[in-house]
């Protein structure tokens, strides 16, 4: 392979690698889905294996992974036996099919924890001293600050998954374009 397509290759599957690290996946998922969005023919697990530099243990439990997150799918090669994997392509449906699996559970669960959080405080409040009371009031102020952005962030979550396919360029530009005189100092 040429080298700087095996430069680029192998910086996409490096980057993807940090970008599920940063996001709590394992890297090596990343590196997995960099390879086979990389790919432009399915690729056989001993490929994987060649390619990331990790056990066959390891690739086969992170592409079981990688498919429960809907990011690849398994793919017939004609006239060969073995598994082969493609990576899904349509990253809209990779952060939807996350958002869905995980980041919504997630939200779902912080905003539980915050509200059984200010219930135990209000059923403290009687039994407190004065200074004990401050504090209590204090601490309700923050959680149900936490609140009101998680629940914010359950609403945007939930506009998301309502999108069936990516916001076109246009309509993000603009958002990018009304965002900017309020960004800048200079004016």
């Amino acid at each position: 392979m040429d080298e700087t397509l095996q430069a680029v290759r192998d910086s996409m599957i490096d980057g993807l690698g940090q970008l599920t690290d940063f996001f709590g996946f394992s890297p090596v998922m990343g590196h997995l889905y960099g390879a086979l969005l990389m790919s432009p023919e399915p690729l056989s697990l001993d490929e994987l294996e060649e390619i990331v530099g990790k056990s066959k243990a390891s690739v086969s439990m992170n592409m079981r992974a990688l498919e429960r997150w809907g990011m690849v799918r398994e793919a017939w090669v004609k006239g060969d036996r073995r598994k082969f994997y493609e990576a899904e392509d349509d990253l809209w449906k990779v952060l939807i099919s996350v958002i869905e699996s995980r980041e919504r559970r997630e939200v779902g669960v912080a905003v539980g924890v915050l509200e059984e959080n200010a219930r135990s405080l209000e059923g403290a409040k009687d039994h407190l001293d004065q200074d004990e009371k401050e504090l209590a009031e204090y601490y309700l102020e923050r959680v149900r600050d936490m609140r009101e952005f998680f629940v914010f962030a359950q609403i945007i979550l939930e506009i998301l998954l309502k999108q069936k396919d990516m916001p076109d360029l246009g309509t993000l530009k603009l958002m990018q374009a009304m965002q900017k005189p309020a960004n800048r100092l200079e004016d």
